[in-house]
């Protein structure tokens, strides 16, 4: 009887190993199908992926430097193609950092505006939002992880995220099979995007066109502009010194400079710091700048270069148009302090 036991063991555990393997290749194979895909997020990869032919400046952090970097502007004063991949500020930073590996050479310079939330985030697991967009619009972002950090991603997916996946996948072979109908990412001729303008940038246009009265949205989940900027914490998390030193490892093995500055913000109170919250605040952003310097980074400008009263508030304590060309000016005169640029062609 105990034979007979062992032996349903260890054809269970055998099969249960087999099934892992399966589904663990399968999912990672059908994230690589194309899946129909467009807007912003597409374009913003779609530039990095078809742009290495040339040296670059390339803005990354969450969604403030969407709105806050006229990278036209930059690319005028500082001489070189500017693109801008600032977006949701939930993705964790090593999920940014392993996408722009693949895509970085030894004349790119990478500029990190990032959001206190990097600094300070403790949570390790990704949020519903993050993992949906995983498996569809943010697929790029999950293809360029190694493979252990692959299966921590998987094993944070629900029933859903898998459904959505095989849908895809199942469309896909259709077409390929059948000739059923299906839309592909779209394939743009990089030099024709080029020359449109398109640097992944706000399209400020759309948001002023829509009618809503831009400097009345500033309620963010219920928090004021300290409580969001502070929402994951108020303390230096440890595990930031990691991305630090996988940056040390990506500017190592691909030769980009990595260059840290502040995000930009607009709204009330933002940087008082003569409240107990406010004081802990600048603790917090004391902390930052000689840690990042200490592992050989620059670190330029300082939290007022990028910050702006209410009236200049677009949503989510992201500034408007007018502010962003301030912000943009501010900061290429500090990029040019740096000497990293020729501006005398």
């Amino acid at each position: 009887m105990i034979e007979k036991y062992k032996k349903f063991l260890l054809v269970f555990v055998g099969l249960f190993f087999c099934a892992s393997v399966i589904y663990t290749g399968g999912f990672i194979w059908a994230n690589t199908l194309e899946n129909g895909t467009s807007g912003f997020y597409f374009t913003k990869n779609f530039l990095l992926e078809n742009t290495k032919d040339r040296p670059r400046i390339i803005f990354e952090s969450g969604s403030n430097s969407q709105h806050s970097i006229n990278s036209l502007m930059v690319e005028r004063e500082l001489g070189l193609l500017t693109l801008n991949l600032g977006y949701n500020g939930g993705y964790q930073l090593y999920l940014r950092l392993y996408r722009l590996t693949k895509h970085l050479h030894n004349k790119d310079i990478v500029i990190l505006p990032l959001e206190y939330t990097y600094y300070a985030r403790k949570d390790i697991n990704l949020d519903t939002v993050i993992l949906d967009e995983l498996v569809s619009y943010g697929k790029f972002h999950f293809n360029a992880l190694p493979f252990y950090k692959k299966l921590s991603v998987i094993a944070q997916m629900n029933l859903n995220q898998n459904f959505k996946l095989l849908k895809n996948a199942y469309r896909y072979i259709k077409h390929k099979l059948f000739g059923s109908s299906f839309n592909f990412d779209s394939k743009e001729k990089i030099n024709d995007l080029l020359f449109s303008g398109e640097r992944g940038d706000i399209n400020y246009t759309i948001l002023l066109n829509s009618g809503i009265d831009l400097s009345k949205q500033d309620d963010n989940v219920g928090l004021d502009c300290q409580e969001y900027i502070s929402m994951f914490g108020d303390e230096i998390n440890p595990g930031f010194t990691n991305d630090l030193k996988l940056l040390q490892k990506i500017s190592k093995e691909t030769g980009a400079r990595f260059i840290f500055t502040y995000p930009a913000l607009a709204g009330d109170g933002c940087y008082d710091f003569s409240t107990p919250k406010g004081g802990k605040l600048k603790a917090l952003i004391e902390q930052i700048k000689p840690l990042v310097e200490s592992y050989g980074f620059l670190f330029i400008g300082n939290p007022f270069d990028s910050y702006f009263p209410n009236n200049m508030l677009n949503t989510y304590w992201h500034i408007d148009e007018k502010a962003r060309d301030i912000r943009t000016k501010r900061l290429i005169e500090e990029l040019k302090k740096t000497g990293l640029f020729n501006t005398n062609k």
